[in-house]
């Protein structure tokens, strides 16, 4: 009877740590915006501003639900050049601003199509810039090829990015 025993003290707390991971882990994550009072959308243009960080204009199109910690915002406007997305990233427990991400479509070049994604960290304070090779032009394939990593080109300064959307007769900060 005793090894009958030790098994039922052994797989009790098991049976409860896994119950524990499946119910509480497999949550959609931490707390909502809602709870935390955090929005991220428009109307975080403001505190956008004070960051240097571009605003989403009013008729850019969201594409994930509010209950997800990453938004995404489309310009419905595909012409070359462009600023064509905004990705936003909120922090897994807390919903806080974590980082956004903007994608510049530059031009094309024979068969291949440029872009610029620059990161703003707020955790680490850190800007990265980044010109890469995509592919195919996302009027002729599907729009979700412009989100793929693509090619790295280069890597450049904050001020280098800038100066080439400046060529593209882009503004970076668009207010």
């Amino acid at each position: 009877m005793k090894p009958t025993y030790r098994k039922i003290l052994i797989i009790i707390p098991m049976i409860l740590i896994l119950g524990y991971i499946v119910f509480d882990w497999n949550k959609v994550g931490g707390k909502s915006f809602e709870e935390t009072g955090t929005n991220f959308t428009k109307s975080f243009n403001a505190e956008r501003k004070k960051m240097n960080l571009p605003v989403i204009p009013d008729n850019w199109k969201n594409l994930s639900p509010l209950k997800y910690k990453v938004q995404t915002w489309q310009n419905p406007n595909s012409n070359l050049p462009s600023h064509f997305e905004k990705t936003v990233f909120a922090t897994y427990e807390t919903a806080e601003f974590e980082k956004e991400i903007d994608k510049y479509n530059l031009k094309k070049i024979g068969e291949k199509y440029y872009q610029l994604v620059i990161e703003f960290s707020k955790t680490e304070n850190e800007w990265t810039c980044l010109l890469r090779e995509v592919l195919p032009n996302p009027k002729e394939e599907n729009k979700k090829h412009f989100r793929d990593t693509g090619t790295m080109i280069s890597e450049l300064t904050i001020e280098q990015a800038n100066d080439t959307l400046k060529k593209y007769g882009i503004k970076r900060l668009n207010y």
